[in-house]
């Protein structure tokens, strides 16, 4: 009997040590893990929209360099956004409504980055309408903002966690 009593009161700290220690931490820790993976969502789902329409109203092309005889058959072609010239090979974008040429990595950072413009470099020909670049804005400034918020929360929900299970008994 003596046995049978040992063993339970061993069963009953394990179950202390479960409930008042390990689930706590494990319960922050799924919090912090859901409220991170829900705020990268909304952020990929809105550059997902603006990243459709730039797709909408622009077509990307290669450049490639023509020669006549050893001689260039057409004037260089520079991008208006970093002023280097197109060179072979490089990945470009026409935007439609002005056929306007520049580096793909030039437009998508011009349309989605810094402050989002929304037109086009040159001629100011609307690509992604106002109203998508103030949802882009928002969410870039709010996830910066909930960035610190989620650290924040992650000091303290993982505070916690540093701490080791301490137990009463020996085992």
């Amino acid at each position: 009997m003596p046995a049978l009593t040992k063993f339970f009161s061993h069963f009953n700290e394990l179950i202390n040590i479960l409930f008042y220690s390990w689930l706590p931490k494990v319960l922050r820790f799924l919090v912090l893990v859901s409220l991170v993976s829900v705020s990268l969502y909304v952020q990929r789902q809105e550059k997902q929209k603006c990243r459709k329409i730039i797709n909408k109203k622009s077509s990307k092309f290669v450049y490639k360099k023509r020669k006549l005889l050893g001689l260039a058959a057409t004037e260089p072609l520079d991008c208006a956004i970093c002023l280097l010239e197109f060179e072979h090979g490089d990945k470009g974008r026409k935007i439609e409504s002005c056929s306007h040429m520049f580096h793909g990595n030039c437009l998508n950072k011009w349309l989605m980055h810094g402050k989002g413009q929304g037109t086009c470099p040159l001629c100011r020909s609307v690509i992604i309408p106002e109203n998508m670049v103030e949802g882009h804005r928002k969410v870039e400034d709010e996830g910066l903002a909930f960035t610190f918020f989620e650290e924040e929360l992650a000091l303290l929900l993982l505070s916690g966690l540093s701490s080791g299970c301490r137990t009463q008994g020996r085992f």
